[in-house]
């Protein structure tokens, strides 16, 4: 069934808190006609109730961005008195009520209404209610079949699912399914729904699906609530047409699929999954998250192990172990996410946009990938391993605290610093080859503060860099094939901080075009780790004072203050006192170190040696920024 995401106004919450007090009982009958007697005869009381409920709902669902939700989806209370009591013992039931019938083990729930479940039972709970919308109370139950889902939902407008508060529910299913033809393929989850599923409440759901899928709907699945355990053989949760989490609590392990996935792919507007709240602890076999469509997060708290994680070598280089996937765009607006992925941490073949938010991943791939445009805007970003950290078809970075670690290259726009390739294969950006600029692709730099310690090239572009502010500090690599910039375009350095350190063998400088004059060192020696540098003004005031955590013997600065024409002072060792934010040392006053000579900036870009003399032409292999 298709559903509106409601958008709610102040005005239309008073409207919908007005209604909620004219709001009809849910309970129907067979037919799913309201009863309107049962309404006039509620007490004032029970208005009360239902007054304070609505607004309790209002509100929810006014602070939801992405997911879609009804209002009855965050609705968690029940009328225990009109509704159907259904006592489970063993492999019978005790039935209080119309609407359901019990027959072979297999309670069979008919009609649309409110049904309260309780007590053990060896068999199956199953929802047959044509167009009904079916209110199942889950209230302390185990159900457990060996042959096939503890829960069916063959037919049904919708399924809401409350978990009583306190309660504490458990779902198994068996590992062998029995059908009844050969060609049939539902059920194939414990908890199972071939309709629109929802799911609330404050209590806890245990779930083991042991046959394939934990909890599963061949529709949309919406969760605003509840203490949810969920171990699968295969996935933890999946909605197929959608996943909608407004919030709750999420520990799902799965043995060989994802934790949470919508796969419909056949329909564009369908295989989404939008997440406005929730906490999540997540090791699954192969992917954490993965929707076919988009990835939309609002807000939440993650802990995701993918593929037992990035250390683990012995993995089906095949296969996904991702921990956030589309195949379309993510978006993350704020939240704290721990990811330690066998494969990329974040990864969509469109868009990645991240607007806050904080991130520590570990990963055996890329930290973040994105086929199109990366976006970040803000937030604390560590990528704390991986084969290459930030990469999309575009990189553009506006604010925020990013550091990155990486076996190849830190940031790279659409290419590789070599030949080779991750765990699982090279990435294909289109456009051009190694030694072509592509102008469509490019790495910005706006703002924040951007820290980056690479084996291969520190920052790489097919085509341009541009950084119009913030502070970019590199730790690049200390073999000679590779350099701690590297573009094929341009790298207009017009405003902000730079530092990057690394191997002279490819170095390159910024382009001459830059509106902020740049200088590029040379030294006569590999400086080792963790020297500290220090370059000073005329007057003896402090343009930068580095210290780079690998050694180097090539070094590349621009700041606001450097000035085509200035005449600098390079020492090396001694000491700073002043606040050290990823070796760039603010404030403070360096002394003790040794000068090894005045540098003249001439132009733009000026390449030297150490002694101030102009660099020979067998330094300078770099390409255009090292000319």
């Amino acid at each position: 069934m298709k559903k509106t995401v409601i958008k709610l106004s102040l005005i239309t919450g008073a409207l919908l808190l007005f209604a909620g007090c004219q709001k009809v009982d849910e309970n129907t009958n067979s037919s799913g006609t309201a009863s309107q007697t049962a309404l006039s005869s509620q007490s004032s009381s029970q208005t009360a109730s239902s007054t304070e409920l609505t607004a309790v709902n209002t509100t929810a669902i006014g602070e939801t961005k992405y997911g879609s939700y009804d209002e009855e989806d965050f609705d968690e209370s029940y009328d225990e008195a009109n509704a159907t009591n259904i006592k489970l013992n063993g492999t019978s039931s005790k039935i209080s009520g119309s609407g359901a019938s019990e027959s072979g083990q297999i309670l069979t729930i008919s009609a649309g209404g409110t049904y309260i479940l309780s007590g053990s039972y060896e068999g199956q709970i199953k929802v047959a209610a044509a167009q009904g919308t079916v209110k199942l109370v889950l209230n302390g139950v185990t159900i457990t079949n060996d042959d096939s889902a503890a829960i069916y939902v063959e037919q049904a407008e919708k399924v809401i699912t409350t978990l009583a508060e306190g309660s504490e529910n458990t779902l198994t299913d068996g590992s062998e399914y029995v059908y009844a033809t050969a060609d049939e393929t539902d059920p194939n989850a414990a908890f199972f729904s071939k309709d629109d599923l929802t799911i609330n409440g404050s209590g806890k759901l245990t779930v083991n699906g042991n046959y394939n899928n934990g909890i599963q709907s061949k529709d949309d699945l919406v969760i605003t609530n509840g203490d949810i355990h969920v171990t699968a053989k295969n996935n933890g949760i999946k909605g197929k047409d959608s996943v909608s989490i407004a919030g709750g609590t999420f520990t799902i392990s799965s043995t060989e699929g994802d934790g949470i996935q919508s796969d419909n792919a056949t329909e564009t507007e369908k295989g989404w999954i939008g997440i406005d709240n929730g906490t999540f602890n997540l090791t699954t076999g192969t992917d954490g998250i993965q929707a076919e469509t988009t990835l939309s997060i609002a807000k939440a708290e993650m802990t995701i192990q993918t593929g037992q994680g990035s250390s683990n070598t012995a993995i089906d280089s095949t296969a996904s172990y991702k921990g956030l996937k589309a195949s379309g765009a993510i978006t993350i607006d704020d939240g704290t996410y721990q990811l330690d992925t066998a494969d990329d941490s974040i990864h969509a073949n469109g868009a990645v946009t991240i607007n806050n938010g904080e991130f520590t991943m570990n990963s055996g791939d890329d930290g973040i990938h994105a086929d199109t445009d990366l976006v970040i805007n803000n937030g604390k970003i560590t990528v704390a391993k991986s084969y290459e950290g930030l990469e999309g078809s575009t990189v553009t970075i506006n604010d925020g605290t990013i550091e990155v670690h990486a076996s190849d290259d830190g940031i790279n726009a659409a290419g590789g610093s070599d030949g080779e390739s991750g765990a699982f294969g090279g990435d294909s950006f289109g456009g051009g080859g190694a030694e072509a600029a592509d102008s469509s692709k490019y790495l910005e730099i706006n703002g924040g503060t951007i820290y980056v310690e690479a084996e291969g090239d520190g920052v790489d572009s097919n085509g341009d860099i541009r950084m119009n502010g913030g502070t970019l500090l590199v730790n690049g690599p200390v073999n000679g094939g590779n350099g701690a910039l590297d573009y094929e375009g341009t790298f207009a350095m017009d405003g902000g901080t730079l530092l990057a350190s690394g191997s002279s063998g490819m170095a390159m400088g910024v382009s001459d075009s830059s509106a902020q004059a740049a200088v590029g060192i040379f030294f006569n020696s590999t400086q080792a780790a963790d020297t500290v540098i220090n370059l000073k003004d005329s007057s003896g005031n402090t343009i930068a004072t580095f210290q780079p955590s690998k050694q180097f013997d090539h070094l590349v600065v621009s700041t606001s203050e450097m000035t085509s024409g200035q005449t600098l002072t390079l020492s090396s060792g001694g000491s700073s006192s002043g606040t050290s934010l990823f070796g760039l040392y603010q404030d403070g006053s360096y002394e003790g170190g040794s000068e090894l000579g005045t540098l003249t900036l001439s132009g733009q870009m000026t390449s030297v040696s150490q002694d101030g003399s102009a660099a020979s032409a067998n330094q300078m292999g770099g390409g255009p920024g090292g000319r």
